[in-house]
């Protein structure tokens, strides 16, 4: 009984070293690369310009591929639309909550709120902030991509990436966001320019 039981202990304890090294060495290809280049700059009356983010800023982050751009309707309003994508293989970038970023680049978060996105049959669990600096105010919508949905809560957001790795699934995530003024009609003009793009956004995006 003794010596079943050790054979028992060493099976198990081989799995677990097994299961351990697959887990860190094994990844799962796409079969979808992402093109965020690719991303229009003008549909329906929105207009885009692309906006450089500092070197500094992108060396933080160091995602495989980023779009940024600032969008313009027949109104005059803007949209800072920011997309980054990190690739299963990217061991060095990281995505930076919002609620980190934000405060620690002066801007102070004066209301949070979950928001639900209608897109393609389900809802996007996204976040608004409501942001000020000085007398400059804006808001922001985001929320992380990963293979299990899309959530912007930041613990959540890393339960999926570890469900990943058990699962097996490419461990490649993305994140999203929108910028425009806090005023009604640039809210209003965000939401129309979030439904006539988020087509666009997630067909360049391998998830």
């Amino acid at each position: 009984m003794e010596k079943k039981n050790f054979f028992i202990i060493i099976a198990v304890i081989a799995l677990t070293f097994l299961l351990g090294a697959t887990l860190k060495f094994y990844r799962p290809g796409v079969d979808k690369q992402a093109s965020l280049a690719s991303i229009p700059l003008e549909k329906d009356d929105w207009v885009g310009n692309e906006f450089q983010f500092d070197e500094s800023t992108l060396q933080l982050l160091n995602p495989d591929q980023v779009f940024s751009a600032v969008y313009t309707n027949e109104l005059g309003k803007n949209v800072h639309l920011f997309v980054d994508y990190y690739s299963p293989t990217n061991k060095s970038g990281s995505i930076h909550s919002p609620r980190n970023c934000m405060p620690g680049s002066g801007w102070i978060m004066d209301k949070t709120e979950a928001r639900n996105i209608e897109f393609g049959g389900k809802l996007i669990s996204a976040h608004r902030i409501y942001l000020r600096r000085g007398n400059v105010e804006q808001v922001m919508d985001f929320w992380y991509v990963t293979r299990f949905g899309e959530t912007a809560n930041d613990y959540k957001f890393a339960i999926y990436s570890m469900l990943c790795s058990l699962t097996f699934q490419p461990k490649d995530r993305a994140f999203i966001r929108f910028v425009t003024f806090n005023d009604p009609i640039s809210l209003e003009a965000m939401e129309n320019f979030e439904s006539i793009y988020l087509s666009e956004i997630y067909s360049h995006l391998p998830f």
